[in-house]
């Protein structure tokens, strides 16, 4: 039986539904006091006069997006974590001309919690790490190398950093989720490796273990390695949809029967679960979600799941190929 394309999980990626109307977006990078990424994924809500309009989680390099978005005085507020950092609000202006499209950028520096003793050098706790600076700022420099699509320079500039600060956990993190974009697996896992020696009890270095483990198609492992990230942090609603994303794909490739049914029903617990955290915000992405409810043997619901995401976002390159997945789910469900 064909299944329907899977979209594995990108560094921190979950489907996220446009709620507004306007094709603007906004967009930014939630930055720790340290001047790095927050070491975990930070809740940042969305308002407009007031109004709740809607929140998401930054991803493991801290950055956040809100697509769909008509001109308006919009609050950011990311949320403190009550023991490094506090609740931080910034306004951006989403003011927008003609019909074209157009993105908006406004970062979130994150303000430290008054009074807080700073730890020595090169000691870790389970939120941040101090560097030297000249560390520092070669790591800052791989960031923005990064952002521009200079993976070359990226990565020497990571490995600058490790060189001046062997324990550097960002550094590390940051050098093997690079490698893992790349497909380059076996140095990824050395440096996730390293990254979770220097810190065990981060749960973004889990976050990364369970995606390579998904490229690897051993989605039972992944299954296990994302619950670990959820023990780490429980409140952390990403965690459970990686884990849903996981079982889903677990129970695809395991023959039909109990064994399938049981997983779905952990898959179907998760998604449920995720979206109880993020007050129904955060679910599996829509190629998942569409297998899940094929595999549950409604495949009507999987084409609904398609065809929906497909009128949101006409222009993507393989309309054509969803179209093709929407009328073979129509098909199927004629069938006597």
């Amino acid at each position: 039986m064909r299944r329907v394309v899977v979209l594995l999980f990108l560094v921190c990626a979950c489907c996220l539904i446009a709620f507004a109307q306007g094709a603007n977006v906004l967009q930014g990078k939630v930055v720790a006091p340290s001047g790095n990424a927050p070491t975990a994924p930070v809740r940042v809500k969305l308002t407009l006069s007031g109004r709740h309009i809607h929140e998401t989680f930054s991803d493991l390099s801290g950055r956040f997006s809100f697509p769909g978005l008509s001109r308006g005085m919009y609050e950011l507020t990311a949320e403190g974590d009550g023991l490094t950092f506090e609740t931080t609000s910034v306004y951006a202006e989403v003011s927008a001309f003609g019909s074209a499209p157009q993105s908006f950028t406004q970062d979130i520096h994150l303000r430290p919690i008054p009074q807080k003793p700073l730890p020595q050098i090169g000691v870790v706790n389970a939120f941040t790490q101090i560097v030297p600076e000249p560390a520092r700022q070669a790591y800052a420099a791989g960031v923005k190398f990064v952002e521009e699509g200079k993976t070359d320079a990226a990565i020497e500039n990571m490995r600058r950093a490790i060189e001046l600060f062997p324990e550097y956990f960002d550094a590390h993190l940051q050098l093997g989720n690079i490698f893992l974009k790349q497909d380059k697996l076996n140095e990824a896992i050395a440096e996730l490796d390293l990254a979770r020696q220097v810190n065990p009890n981060d749960e973004r270095a889990y976050q990364s273990f369970g995606l390579l483990l998904m490229k690897q198609n051993n989605f039972p492992m992944a299954v296990a390695i994302f619950s670990e990230a959820s023990r780490l942090n429980p409140s952390n609603a990403m965690n459970v949809v990686m884990r849903a994303t996981a079982l889903i794909h677990q129970a695809a490739g395991t023959n039909e029967g109990e064994d399938r049914m049981f997983i779905l029903a952990r898959a179907e617990a998760a998604i449920a679960q995720g979206s109880n955290m993020s007050e129904n915000k955060l679910k599996p992405d829509t190629m998942t979600m569409a297998l899940f409810y094929e595999l549950k043997g409604d495949p009507e619901r999987a084409a609904a799941e398609l065809e929906g995401y497909l009128k949101k976002n006409p222009q993507l390159k393989n309309a054509p190929a969803l179209q093709n997945e929407i009328k073979r789910l129509r098909e199927k469900k004629t069938k006597p």
